[in-house]
Parts: structure tokens; sequence; C-alpha cells
């Protein structure tokens, strides 16, 4: 299982500086960038048509329009390719990092003191070569100041196309600097990785390790290239770090089971498994990730199972509703299957996964937002 995410912030532990990763990290060979600085070019594009007028809000808004909307930028969602905001500007595409990086740069040039956020939201999963992934969620934040000082009262999330306050903050969490750094190569170490490049990901996932051992996704995925190169005793030191520093993300579990298998180790192997499958019932993500992995292998009912203990814990997540609503179809059972569709419906009536249902089930067709979708605290059942 690859992670590529969020990273939690842990003060007073003395790090490295963006600057200071650059300039090390190419001394070492790995040509590093500033991943949200953007040119001349760019800034003299966004003067021109977004502006330094209005309040700090304002230009925000602006700034969406800028890059959303047609006549303009208009980006496109592109998954698993991480650019930086220079590359991410010229492509007009990218994954929700790449927007991220673009989106900042613009608008801290634009003088409003944005920060990154990290959305706990189960938002993206695929599968490749047996292997699990589970791609972060990142996006903006600006404000959450006081009444009356110079910031925004109130807290402004620009996630993606969406513009969110604050009474969903409960799924977000701010990242500093340097944490956004590591992550932003972090997923591009996972890119290397899936295409044989075991030599040059290694280098850059110890390296961004060393310089921030505060990023739980960097013990995850170093740990998954040494199981690639056959180094389980390697792989299993690494997990156990990550453990005792991280001991509720579950991934670390689930290889930290295969690392102590391949090194012979069976009784660890099942104490591993154990804890990890307590930890589990408190993970959103894990949870999300078996009920999609069970859809994929045709067992719906525990599909179905997964997904409403995901709920339990994220009940206002559509991304988990549309998929409780394509596992009641797929299962022959229309009227949940709609109900669940509806539900997702009214927690975000643009959410692209709403179109692909559509697409696969004619029976969602004409389904409009309705008060007869579940509510809330309807996710206790698994039938």
């Amino acid at each position: 299982m690859l992670a590529a995410g969020c990273a939690y912030r842990r003060p007073h532990v003395p790090r490295a500086t963006v600057d200071q990763m650059i300039q090390e990290g190419n001394e070492r060979g790995l040509a590093l960038v500033n991943p949200f600085a953007i040119d001349d070019k760019i800034k003299s594009e966004v003067a021109a048509e977004v502006g330094f007028s209005g309040t700090p809000v304002k230009r925000i808004r602006r700034l969406i329009r800028y890059l959303n909307d047609r006549g303009y930028i208009n980006f496109k969602y592109k998954s698993n390719m991480s650019l930086t905001a220079i590359e991410a500007y010229h492509a007009r595409k990218g994954d929700c990092l790449s927007y991220t990086n673009l989106f900042l740069g613009i608008a801290r040039y634009l003088r409003v003191p944005v920060y990154f956020i990290h959305v706990s939201e189960a938002r993206a999963y695929y599968e490749k070569d047996g292997m699990f992934f589970v791609s972060s969620h990142m996006a903006v934040g600006y404000g959450g100041g006081i009444v009356g000082s110079d910031q925004s009262p109130y807290t402004v999330v620009v996630d993606f196309t969406r513009e969110v306050s604050n009474w969903r903050l409960w799924i977000y969490e701010s990242v500093d600097d340097e944490s956004a750094f590591a992550l932003f190569y972090n997923n591009v170490a996972v890119d290397h990785m899936m295409t044989g490049d075991l030599s040059y990901a290694g280098k850059l996932l110890s390296f961004l390790l060393e310089k921030q051992p505060q990023v739980r996704e960097l013990y995850n995925n170093l740990a998954v290239l040494r199981m690639r190169e056959g180094r389980y005793d390697q792989a299993l030191v690494l997990l156990q770090k990550g453990i005792a520093m991280f001991p509720s993300f579950q991934s670390l579990y689930t290889n930290a089971v295969l690392a102590a298998r391949g090194d012979d180790k069976p009784e660890l192997a099942k104490e591993y498994q154990e804890v990890g499958r307590k930890v589990a019932q408190h993970d959103p993500f894990f949870l999300f990730n078996q009920g999609v992995t069970d859809y994929n292998q045709g067992a719906f009912d525990s599909a179905i199972e997964q997904f409403h203990k995901a709920l339990r814990l994220q009940p206002h997540n559509p991304f988990i509703y549309a998929w409780l609503a394509r596992v009641y179809l797929a299962a022959g059972d229309s009227a949940k299957g709609v109900k669940a569709y509806e539900k997702a419906l009214d927690l975000a009536p643009n959410h692209k996964m709403l179109d692909t249902l559509r697409d696969e089930y004619p029976v969602l067709a004409t389904t409009n937002p309705s008060s007869s979708a579940p509510s809330d605290s309807d996710t206790s059942g698994a039938k």
C-alpha cells in the first residue's frame, strides 16, 4: 500500500527549510525546485488579468475564476500528474497538488497570506500491480483570524474548484510549506518507482525522510520501495519507526505485515495484522479502500459494509455515498442505490463521479436532489 498525501505537522522539531532542501538536494543530484514558485511571465499575466485590488477574499475569488473558467486557464483535473506551479500553468492540467501549487504561488504573489491544507477525505483510489494507492487531497487555506484584525474573520478553503467555508473545516488540517514540499516530491518519487526507476525514487525518498521526518507517508513509501527491492529487513525497520511515531496510520501496519512475512517473522506479522485491524476501524481511508477492493472482487455485501463503516466516520462525504450507490446498483438493489446517489447529489451536486454513475446506470438519469435521501445518521445498515 503506497500512500501519497498529507503529513501531520510536528512543531518544535528543527527541520530544513524549503530553500535548504533544494540546495542540498541539488548538491546530491536530485534536481529539486520550489514547486510553488511562479515566474515573471505568470506574474505579469496575473497582474493584468486578476490584479491586486479589493480585499484578499475578492482576489481569491477572481483567481478561482481565472484558473477555472473558459477563456482563461480553464484548468483541468488529471490524476497522478503532480506538477510544479510553473509546469501546471503551462500544461493547464494536473492533479490536486498541481492546482494547489499554482493557486498558492499566485495567491501569495497577489499578497494573500494563504497556506497549504490537507483534506482528510477519501476522494481518489486506484489499484496497480496488486498495490493499493491512496491519493492525497491538498487545498489552499486563507484566514481564520479574529474579527477586527487584518486577517479574514473566517476561513476560506479553495478546494480545486470549490470554495468551502468553515462549516466543514473538521475535515481540514493546515500543513506547512516544508511538509508540502516533501509531499510533492514524495509523489514524484512514487511516479519514478512505478516506472521502474527504483534507484532515483530511493534516493529521493531517503533524502526527504532525512530532512522531513515528520511526514508519515515517507516511511510508508520508502518501505514499499525496499520491499520491491527484496530488502524486507530494512523495510520492517522503517515501518516500525513509522508506527512508533504515527500509531494511527493504518497503511503502516498493512505494509508491516508484508515486511515481517518477507523477513520470515510470522509471529510479528500476525501481531501487526491484529493491531492494524483494530486501527482500521477508525480509519475512513482504509475502510474506503477495503470497500473498493471488495467491490472489484464482486464481494458486494462486504463492500457495502465497509462503506457504511466509513460513513460513520465521515457522514458528509459525497464520494463515499457515490461509491455506496455504485455497489448497491451493481448488486441489483436499485432502490438503495438511488437513495445513496441522492444523498451524494444533495451534498455535492457537481461531483464528477455522479456524471460517471449516470452514464453507467440509466436509472439515475432522471434523479434530482430529494429530501427522501437518507439522513446523515442512516449509515448503520450493511445490507
